[in-house]
């Protein structure tokens, strides 16, 4: 009796292990195991680059439970996070105020996912009016420096990951260093026979590793330097050879990547629907990036969005679309590309506001991958695709 038992059990076990690999090898001919369509953007570039990320600019108010936390759960594992001085340090020297900043890094850090702070110091446009407007000697200047630095990655040592240590001190149309507009430049320059840097990058840089650490990466950050031979982009190059030469801590230049569809439906460089800008060159682009990789230069697409004008139309969509997927196919297929990072995820809260008295949501700017409502555009599912087709290719290899 108990041999027939025996024999049922192991019977009725050899059925279910049967049943179990039929259904299994059916889901797969079908493609219903590890339904790729269904991954986020994170988990599809970790199949192609582990190490890459895909990031978005952040707001304390997405942290907080919903769906816009779940879409950035889903999607990103790097977020930025603001520590402008014109808002940690609005009023005072002395005066600070991390309210926007410490609910973004602390839910970053407890879900494994990398901070990158935007800006530590930036154009005057980045400056409070106290020190705009005050008197200050060079050593004072060079103290105000300092204590910024050492008060920020002090607190969060550890937590940041990536900063932004300049934003935007290159002309934007001569191969120069903005003088009229940077109220540190008067510190003066050095240089050996790669090129020169003013003395306040140099401090900055000096200031950023010793109180942020080893590990954290040092980014000089700017726009105008997307393409191949654009003045900023061999302008980026030469800074950041010349201040390895001078054995300085520097660890990437980060590349804006603000565009637009124009009224003839053509994908240009800058955000502004007046300002013509450069044609984006996907080909250009793509060559910039290996000749920062030949450089040694790791780069980072730190503000990337698509702005579209006048009624948004299903044709206006795709191609928004189709650019998104241009430049996110350009670097991560550039090994020297480290990150591709959106400036936000959703038109709700893009950072150029629609123009005033035209608040329809069928309306400008909405140059982001989720809609108002945060629904994923034509723009996210053209990522989407491209990152599955890469991922069959080279499982195909």
């Amino acid at each position: 009796m108990r041999r027939r038992l025996r024999r049922n059990l192991f019977y009725m076990l050899g059925v279910v292990v049967s049943v179990f690999a039929v259904y299994e090898t059916s889901a797969k001919a079908a493609g219903d195991v590890d339904p790729l369509q269904d991954w986020g953007l994170t988990e599809l570039a970790h199949r192609l680059r582990p190490e890459f990320l895909i990031g978005t600019h952040s707001k304390p108010e997405q942290f907080r439970g919903g769906e816009a936390t779940h879409v950035i759960l889903k999607n990103y594992n790097m977020v930025s996070v603001g520590i402008y001085q014109r808002s940690t340090q609005r009023k005072a020297r002395n005066n600070w105020n991390f309210t926007k900043v410490t609910p973004i890094v602390e839910f970053a850090n407890q879900h494994n996912i990398q901070v990158y702070a935007h800006p530590m110091f930036g154009s005057n446009g980045y400056l409070p009016d106290w020190l705009l407007q005050g008197e200050f000697t060079d050593e004072q200047l060079l103290d105000i420096i300092e204590d910024r630095i050492k008060t920020i990655l002090t607190r969060y040592r550890g937590r940041i990951h990536i900063l932004d240590v300049y934003n935007e001190g290159l002309s934007r149309s001569r191969r120069e260093w903005r003088e009229e507009d940077n109220l540190f430049i008067r510190l003066g320059y050095h240089e050996n026979e790669i090129g020169k840097w003013p003395v306040f990058l140099e401090k900055i840089l000096v200031w950023c590793r010793q109180y942020g650490g080893d590990d954290l990466k040092l980014i000089y950050n700017d726009n105008h330097n997307t393409l191949l031979g654009m003045p900023q982009s061999k302008e980026c190059i030469q800074l950041y050879r010349a201040l390895k030469q001078a054995g300085l801590s520097i660890d990437g230049i980060g590349i804006q990547c603000h565009t637009k569809i124009n009224d003839q439906g053509v994908h240009e460089l800058s955000a502004n629907q007046r300002t013509k800008g450069p044609v984006f060159d996907a080909g250009l682009f793509a060559q910039n990036l290996r000749a920062m990789g030949d450089a040694g230069i790791d780069a980072y697409i730190t503000e990337c969005d698509v702005h579209l004008y006048g009624e948004i139309d299903e044709e206006k969509l795709q191609l928004q679309a189709d650019a998104y997927r241009s430049i996110l196919k350009a670097c991560i297929e550039a090994p020297a590309c480290k990150a591709f990072k959106t400036w936000g995820f959703t038109d709700a809260s893009c950072w150029k506001p629609m123009t005033k008295g035209n608040r329809s949501l069928k309306y400008e700017p909405c140059p982001l991958v989720f809609d108002h409502d945060l629904k994923p555009k034509p723009a996210y599912h053209a990522m989407q695709s491209l990152l599955i087709e890469l991922i069959q290719k080279k499982n195909e290899q």
